[in-house]
């Protein structure tokens, strides 16, 4: 037990003036057990005994298991470790007949007991690069969508890097990889992983396997890979940061952008910003003054990129398109029935036929958006007219806006076929032109009779001239002469 304070000062001046312990305990009016206790100096005054507390057998048994469960679990994917809720089935089994509350409880304080030890890490200028996914969330064309984030960040410097991507494919992998090493200026001697299955085929750490595909991206840049054992964050703690801070500088509040192009235009001012402005604490220099350092010493960029889309063939249906991963993409009339090469980018689909490309898509984000271009049907149409009613590439086919436009606003009946009439100038007209009349034709009642009256009657061209006219200056007349001379002939009459 303790005592006041001010009995302890008492005690140990009386003890040191010479009296003995009975003296003290009589002049304080204290028991001879407590001077003895304080009067050395051995215990503070407010020092408690600590009184052992044995726990049930029952309990001791039970927390052995679940360490034991825990342990396992460092060694287990993610997404196959126990949950507290698996670990309590787990004892039910064996015989514990425990709670699933009770056993949260020890699970998180088990967890806050033993938490995991780590060794500080240093790095070398050009050493390393460390990788992982970050999954974020955009305003991308008025819709929240879903953005998978390849973030890399040079642990010597801190200077990082991040990636925008529809998802996670091999592709933007493989993307990811060459626009990091173009921002950086070089490529690190080692890039650090977690067990990603993009570039791991099985096993985790020192005994993975690589994909077949990382290891062409590994030999053109020239680098080693190194993969994380198994809930080992800290081997890579500083992309864990990395992530972190791209979700704060580019991602909070949701950013608001018309595309992918745009956001990934937006992330890259973050990462500059942060890199020209920030320190890190506790460190002797900025961000930017170590990766200055730094870029000096990773190693060049090979003369050629590497090619990172994924090549796939397929033959043209009937209705002049090729599926891929369940979303048409049209091609030209002249290649139905013919096999072409798809060259897969995370944002592109290009069409190849023996050595040429026919032509670029932009790729569609979700399955099933369809990319009809209007103009692979208009030799098909011409010939088919009873299709134009209802032809899919003119009412859903990928086109400007000024077009869609058109088709929406327009009030007769056979729009369609005006919207083709309209389509068929677009090979004959300059399409800048073609667009400033459909937009001056969509301003009201847009008809293609409308559409080509202003084209017959000025270009932009024209309006360009007549808006950079100097302003005509119009001097009005002082009409007090007039008065007066009026006033003159009336004396004269």
């Amino acid at each position: 037990m303790a005592i006041e304070l001010e009995l302890y000062r008492n005690i140990r001046r009386l003890y040191n003036e010479g009296r003995s312990q009975r003296q003290i305990a009589r002049i304080l009016g204290c028991s001879r057990k407590t001077v003895k206790k304080y009067c050395r100096g051995e215990v503070l005054h407010d020092t408690r005994g600590i009184v052992a507390r044995e726990e049930p057998p029952l309990y001791v048994a039970m927390e052995k298991e679940i360490l034991a469960m825990l342990q396992e679990n460092k060694t287990l994917p993610k997404k196959q470790r126990r949950t507290a809720k698996d670990i309590w089935l787990g004892l039910k089994q064996q015989g514990f007949q425990v709670g699933e509350s009770t056993v949260r409880r020890y699970v998180r304080n088990l967890d806050k007991r033993h938490p995991e030890a780590f060794v500080p890490l240093d790095f070398e200028p050009g050493e390393a690069m460390q990788v992982d996914w970050g999954d974020m969330k955009a305003w991308i064309g008025g819709v929240s969508t879903g953005v998978s984030v390849f973030v890399t960040i040079l642990p010597y410097s801190y200077a990082l890097y991040a990636s925008v991507f529809p998802d996670k494919t091999n592709a933007c992998f493989w993307d990811g990889h060459v626009r990091a090493f173009e921002f950086y200026g070089g490529v690190a001697k080692r890039c650090i992983y977690d067990n990603l299955r993009n570039a791991v085929a099985s096993g985790w750490g020192t005994t993975a396997v690589k994909q077949e595909e990382f290891g062409k991206l590994e030999a053109h840049y020239g680098f080693a890979s190194d993969f994380c054992n198994p809930a080992s964050g800290w081997e890579k703690g500083g992309v864990e940061n990395a992530v972190a801070i791209i979700r704060r500088i580019a991602f909070t509040p949701m950013p608001k952008v018309a595309d992918f192009i745009e956001l990934q235009q937006h992330v890259d001012a973050c990462c500059l910003n942060y890199i020209e402005t920030h320190k890190i604490r506790y460190r002797s220099a900025s961000i930017k003054e170590l990766w200055t350092i730094e870029r000096k010493t990773l190693n060049p960029l090979p003369l050629m990129p590497l090619e990172t889309a994924k090549t796939v063939t397929a033959l043209v249906n009937s209705n002049l398109t090729v599926l891929l991963e369940g979303t048409r993409y049209s091609v030209p009339l002249d290649f139905v029935g013919k096999e072409v090469t798809l060259k897969v980018s995370p944002f592109k689909v290009a069409v190849w036929h023996r050595g040429q490309e026919i032509y670029v898509h932009n790729k569609a984000l979700h399955k099933g958006e369809h990319q009809y271009i209007p103009d692979h049907y208009l030799d098909l149409l011409t010939r088919k007219p009873r299709a134009v009613k209802n032809a899919l590439p003119l009412k859903k086919g990928v086109m400007p806006p000024e077009l869609k436009e058109f088709l929406s606003r327009c009030k007769a009946k056979d729009k369609e076929e005006q919207l083709l009439q309209v389509l068929l100038l677009a090979r004959s007209v300059d399409p800048d032109r073609l667009l400033w009349a459909l937009h001056q034709a969509n301003q009201t009642s847009p008809t293609y009779q409308l559409v080509c009256f202003y084209l017959k009657i000025t270009t932009p061209a024209d309006e360009d001239a007549i808006a950079a006219q100097p302003s005509i200056t119009v001097k009005q007349s002082d009409l007090a002469e007039y008065d007066s001379l009026m006033g003159g002939e009336a004396k004269r009459d």
